[in-house]
């Protein structure tokens, strides 16, 4: 269990929701066993008043579906509902990746728009493998072995301990990925 986020307590807002109410339990049993975090709530609407990522660009959004269904930019997202153990590849070059788990060492996980690990990245990801530089990789716990985000490659150092919050990558200046502290949703 991850303990930094331990007690805190979590206010979750769909837009356009498809997920039904088994899912969304499923969503609030998962960050409660796995994180020890509290769902407030659950808001279910048609529009937000600002992104759902600050640290991404505008245009970003991350639809909440288990199939691969279009969001309002037109690109469709899919749930991975389980951890990606060393040696399996989750792929899906339409759009977006959220995984509800890790991503063990070894695992490699690849998608045309960003990729959410719900756990821990061990391992490689590989966001817009489409060509969007717009793409953002957002872990809870961040130690992968590789980062590429349309043509950019980060690798990390494999003595480094994750810092214990969430963080999210990105291009930054120069084109190059940069790891920051992920403050908020």
């Amino acid at each position: 269990m991850n303990r930094s986020l331990t007690g805190a307590t979590v206010q979750i807002d769909f837009q356009s929701p498809t997920l039904n109410d088994e899912e969304i339990d499923y969503l609030r049993s998962k960050l409660r066993e796995d994180y020890d975090l509290i769902v407030r709530g659950v808001e279910l609407g048609e529009d937000s008043a600002s992104p759902p990522i600050a640290a991404a660009p505008t245009t970003h959004t991350i639809s909440q579906t288990t199939d691969a269904v279009a969001t309002r930019d037109g690109e469709p997202s899919r749930i991975v509902p389980c951890t990606i153990r060393s040696g399996q590849t989750e792929e899906f070059p339409q759009g977006s990746l959220i995984i509800y788990g890790d991503v063990n060492s070894g695992g490699e996980v690849r998608a045309g728009g960003d990729i959410v690990v719900l756990g821990t990245l061990r391992g490689n990801a590989y966001a817009g493998t489409n060509g969007r530089l717009s793409a953002v990789i957002i872990a809870m716990d961040f130690a992968p072995l590789q980062l590429q985000i349309g043509n950019c490659v980060n690798r990390s150092s494999t003595n480094q301990k994750p810092p214990g919050y969430p963080e999210i990558a990105r291009i930054g200046p120069e084109d190059v990925i940069i790891i920051e502290k992920f403050v908020k949703f």
